[in-house]
C-alpha cells in the first residue's frame, strides 16, 4: 500500500487513476507500491530467458545500427566526457539498446576494452554484441556489483550513462547507490528522462476525454514501463537520497528531425511555443551529476 512519496517521504501524495500517485510536495509523479511490484514479478524474470530471434529482428528495425535517431545526444555527450576524461575514459552504458553512445566515445578514441553495457533482457545484449562487438552483464541495477578481477573490488567508471532507463527502475534508491559505488570520484552519471509535467499533462487530458483505459498507454504503464516521472524542478531531490552524487545541470532537450521526422511536427511546435510562454510542457530533459566525496 503506498502511503508516502517515494522521493520526498511527504504522507501528502494524492492517488490517481492506473494506481498512479502525484506527491504534493515535491510534485514526483510516480506508480505505487503494489502496481511496482506486481510489473517488476513480470518483467525482471526475462533476463534470465533465451535471446528471442523475432524480438532480436525486432529491434535491429527499430534501432538501426546506420540511423539511430538519438545519434546526435550520444555524439555531444561522447565528446564531453571524452574531454574530460580522454582516451583513457571507463565509461558503462546502462540500457545501451545496442551500444550507440559507447561507440560514439570509441570513434573519438576510448578503447573498446574500457567500455561495457549492462542490460535486463538477452536480447538487448545480443544487439550490442551484434552491433559494436561489446561485451553486457546481465542483470537488474538495483543488485549489480562488477568486480575487477585485477583487484577484486567494485569495477569503477569515469562515466555511466542512463537513457531512458532510471523512469523504469523500482528501487532507484538503491540503483543511485549502486551507480554511486561504480564511478570514479569526479566521475559523471547522465540521465535521459520523460518530463512529468508532460505526462501530467497528458495524464489530465485522457482524464478529461473520459478515457481512463488510454492511460497505462499513454504513460508507458507496463511491465518493464514507465514507473517514475521526475523533471527539472525537483530532480536535484535525488541528491538527497545518494548524497555522493551531485546535480550537474539539467536541460529539456530540443526535439530534431533525425530522431522524429514529420511525424514529430507537434514537439516542434510544442518546443518553440515554450521558448515564447513559460508553459514548460517539454516531453524528455537531461540530467548529470557529478560524484563527490
Amino acid at each position: 500500500m503506498t502511503t508516502h512519496c517515494l522521493l520526498c517521504q511527504s504522507t501528502n501524495i494524492e492517488p490517481h487513476a492506473c494506481g498512479m500517485f502525484k506527491c504534493r510536495e515535491c510534485l514526483y509523479f510516480f506508480l505505487g507500491v503494489d502496481e511496482r511490484d506486481a510489473q517488476q514479478a513480470t518483467f525482471i524474470p526475462t533476463k534470465d530467458g533465451k535471446v528471442n530471434e523475432a524480438k532480436l529482428t525486432a529491434l535491429k528495425k527499430k534501432y538501426p545500427k546506420d540511423g539511430h535517431g538519438k545519434r546526435g545526444l550520444y555524439e555531444r555527450y561522447a565528446k564531453r566526457y571524452h574531454d574530460l576524461f580522454g582516451n583513457d575514459v571507463r565509461a558503462l552504458d546502462i540500457g545501451a539498446s545496442g551500444g550507440f553512445f559507447l561507440h560514439e566515445l570509441e570513434k573519438l578514441g576510448a578503447s573498446p576494452a574500457h567500455v561495457r553495457a549492462l542490460e535486463i533482457e538477452p536480447d538487448y545484449k545480443q544487439l550490442t554484441y551484434d552491433y559494436f562487438g561489446y561485451e553486457s552483464d546481465l542483470d537488474n541495477i538495483e543488485e549489480y556489483r562488477p568486480i575487477d578481477p585485477a583487484t577484486g573490488s567494485t569495477q569503477t567508471y569515469h562515466v555511466i550513462g542512463l537513457f531512458d532507463v532510471l523512469e523504469h527502475v523500482h528501487h532507484f534508491d538503491t540503483a543511485l547507490a549502486r551507480i554511486a559505488d561504480m564511478l570514479e570520484l569526479g566521475g559523471r552519471v547522465v540521465f535521459k528522462l520523460p518530463a512529468r509535467r508532460w505526462a501530467y499533462a497528458k495524464y489530465r487530458v485522457m482524464r478529461a476525454l473520459g478515457a481512463d483505459d488510454k492511460i497505462p498507454v499513454v504513460l508507458y504503464i507496463e511491465p518493464g514501463g514507465h514507473l517514475n516521472y521526475w523533471d527539472t524542478d525537483n530532480i536535484k531531490r535525488l541528491e538527497a537520497i545518494e548524497p555522493r552524487l551531485k546535480l550537474v545541470e539539467t536541460h529539456y532537450l530540443k526535439p530534431t528531425w533525425e530522431q522524429f521526422g514529420a511525424r514529430g511536427w507537434w514537439r516542434y511546435l510544442l518546443y518553440g511555443a515554450n521558448q515564447i510562454l513559460p508553459i514548460r510542457l517539454f516531453p524528455e530533459f537531461v540530467a548529470e551529476f557529478e560524484k563527490k566525496r
